[in-house]
């Protein structure tokens, strides 16, 4: 019997977590097999490519090393021969390079070298002007990861071509404690290998292993993420552009980051006016983790009084939020009010193992049936110049809501 087999077998009968240094290598197979003679490189663990300001013309390859070594990135443009080589830079053996010049609408393939060892060769597609689909998730925190892994998978089967994921904010259950950060990325493999990934922070990004609030150096470690222009805020939010939307990824972290960065609202109130006022493209979509409403008071709260207001008057087209672990569709608010026009907000399921119950409230559209038994539940948005396409299921396939906006 073979040693990969062996492992699947292992796999199967739902003894993986048992054995996590096999559950581990089984996952990771196919990023270490060699080619072209070359011995494989088995140090380079969680490969994943991080969203850039223009995912057209760049990419960020990151990945975690056991070691400090030299690495390389070789890449080249599928069709040609000429091979570029990139250099890495690693901190705390987590390894990042940027691979810049790229062409719009493209399909690149790139591994990591070092010496006479190398990856597998990996793909990269950079994103042209038009037509993509993306997968959301929200709350992937875990006590046992293989929830997320399950619905990480299915997602990837069932949307292979998806271009963009997301996950809105606690991703980990503890943002300090490294082995929650490699069971998230061992879970998300499949569905990480080949897409774009945009994460965005949420407060249990914002926890110390002794569960006080603390400065989110996991996740910031974690992620290489677009420069904002705020001093002393690197990578607490940032904007893309991709394909017919710009990404505003905000922070709603005032709570827990209000001692360390007091100055986190109004200078994403300065970086949400300037930005905005550059977007060239059809549709402005907003990233947040914590939801604009209290449903224990059945009233807006503290984040709707921070950002609604401003939404209404930068035009938003969609606001897409989580924290709560249950799926909602509220339609068109304006003013505060429901209304045929103005943003889209939608509260995303939980892709974790967390359950909570909010009750209903006439807010929502769209709520799923019976809230104490709410599976977990992801995303397709496909997205276009005139429409945008939202479709929400649960981890086994049922259609939630299907929601579409139109320019």
């Amino acid at each position: 019997m073979s040693r990969r087999f062996f492992i699947k077998i292992l796999i199967a009968l739902g003894l993986g977590a048992y054995f996590p240094k096999l559950a581990e290598a089984e996952r990771l197979d196919e990023l270490h097999m060699p080619q072209d003679g070359y011995e494989p490189l088995t140090s380079v663990k969680f490969l994943r490519q991080v969203v850039t300001k223009d995912s057209r013309s760049s990419r960020m390859i990151m990945w975690q090393a056991d070691v400090e070594e030299n690495f390389q990135v070789e890449w080249q443009l599928i069709g040609e021969d000429t091979a570029h080589f990139s250099e890495v830079e690693q901190k705390k053996f987590i390894c990042s390079c940027a691979l810049e010049n790229l062409k719009p609408a493209s399909l690149y393939k790139f591994r990591i070298i070092l010496g006479e060892r190398a990856t597998s060769w990996q793909y990269l597609r950079t994103a042209g002007d038009g037509e993509f689909q993306m997968l959301i998730f929200a709350d992937s925190q875990c006590e046992h990861y293989e929830i997320w892994q399950r619905i990480a998978d299915a997602a990837q089967e069932n949307f292979p071509d998806a271009e963009l994921v997301t996950v809105i904010g606690d991703l980990v259950d503890n943002g300090e404690a490294d082995y929650q950060w490699r069971a998230w990325h061992l879970a998300a493999t499949k569905l990480l290998a080949g897409k774009i990934f945009a994460p965005v922070m949420g407060n249990h990004e914002c926890y110390g292993v002794d569960w006080f609030n603390a400065l989110p150096t996991g996740y910031l470690n974690q992620f290489t993420l677009p420069d904002n222009g705020a001093k002393n805020l690197g990578g607490y939010f940032y904007s893309f552009d991709y394909g017919a939307a710009h990404f505003f990824i905000l922070n709603t972290q005032f709570a827990e980051l209000d001692k360390f960065k007091p100055n986190l609202q109004s200078a994403q109130e300065y970086f949400l006016r300037r930005d905005a006022a550059q977007v060239n493209r059809p549709w402005k979509i907003v990233l947040m983790h914590k939801d604009i409403y209290d449903y224990a008071q059945d009233e807006f709260n503290d984040i709707a009084d921070k950002f609604m207001e401003l939404f209404d008057e930068l035009e938003i087209d969609l606001v897409l939020t989580g924290h709560l672990h249950t799926y909602r569709n509220r339609g068109k608010i304006f003013a505060r009010k429901k209304s045929t026009r103005g943003t889209t907000y939608i509260l995303c399921g939980r892709a974790g193992d967390q359950k909570y119950v909010e009750p209903h409230s006439t807010i929502d559209d769209v709520t799923f049936k019976n809230l104490r038994e709410e599976p977990e539940s992801f995303i397709v948005l496909n997205v276009n110049a005139t429409e945008i396409n939202l479709t929400a299921q649960t981890v086994d396939g049922e259609i939630l809501d299907k929601e579409r906006i139109l320019k």
